[in-house]
């Protein structure tokens, strides 16, 4: 499965020389780049990232370290919890701060070792993919018959009565005795998350949020609510809050 990485430096030469090593070590990569956190945030948000490259300074005022806000942000994600994140910088200070409280997988330092950066980005490319381990078809057992669900075709579901209402493109499927942590725990936490305690979506049928009112459209015309309590972390999984 082909790895996806992002890039967010603001220098192009330090960018283009780690976009080579990177392809050196994975041809069939897909690469990123992103110059500002704006960028680099936008970018996260839309595509499941396996590995991310920060430099640590992305300005030009002194003491600018708009890299590690970056990662500060992308760690309260949690799809991105545990993605490996190796730091460009050339500062010695920030080393322990970012060990402890941001979880970096390891540095990069300015001038590149070559052969150090390539070793580097070798090690982090092992862990798996954000999405690998995530299964596609939901299986449910209904009247003694096994059914495959195609979680690509759930706009989302809800749960109703103690029934978990499968609301697929073209129709509805009825699972009894299945709770919404249930259902989470089978699905793709890639796609998938709740908007209010008895519902979840799939972020890729998502039309329109209304954060206001606290409403999120989706693609086959219907509004649901997105709670209160759950608002804030839904708002940045999608990359509204941040």
């Amino acid at each position: 499965m082909k790895k996806h990485i992002l890039i967010i430096e603001d220098n192009k030469a330090c960018t283009d020389t780690l976009v080579k090593i990177t392809k050196e070590c994975d041809s069939t990569s897909v690469i990123f780049c992103a110059d500002t956190i704006q960028k680099a945030y936008q970018t996260a948000m839309e595509m499941p990232i396996d590995l991310f490259l920060v430099d640590i300074i992305l300005g030009k005022e002194p003491g600018d370290v708009s890299g590690m806000t970056f990662v500060n942000h992308i760690r309260e994600v949690k799809r991105y919890q545990f993605v490996p994140i190796i730091f460009v910088t050339s500062l010695e200070d920030y080393k322990m701060s970012a060990y402890d409280t941001l979880h970096c997988y390891q540095y990069i330092e300015k001038p590149f070792d070559i052969k150090q950066v390539r070793e580097t980005i070798l090690s982090a490319l092992e862990f798996p993919c954000v999405y690998e381990n995530s299964n596609r078809f939901f299986q449910y057992r209904k009247d003694k018959i096994i059914y495959n669900i195609d979680t690509n075709n759930l706009v989302y579901a809800s749960y109703e009565a103690r029934i978990m209402q499968l609301h697929m493109e073209q129709e509805t499927v009825q699972v009894p005795y299945l709770t919404c942590r249930a259902m989470m725990g089978r699905l793709n936490a890639m796609y998938f998350l709740k908007c209010n305690r008895n519902t979840i979506i799939n972020r890729r049928y998502i039309d329109y949020i209304d954060q206001t009112n606290r409403y999120v459209g989706m693609t086959n015309g219907k509004v649901l609510e997105i709670g209160s309590v759950l608002k804030k972390s839904f708002l940045r999984e999608l990359g509204y809050d941040h």
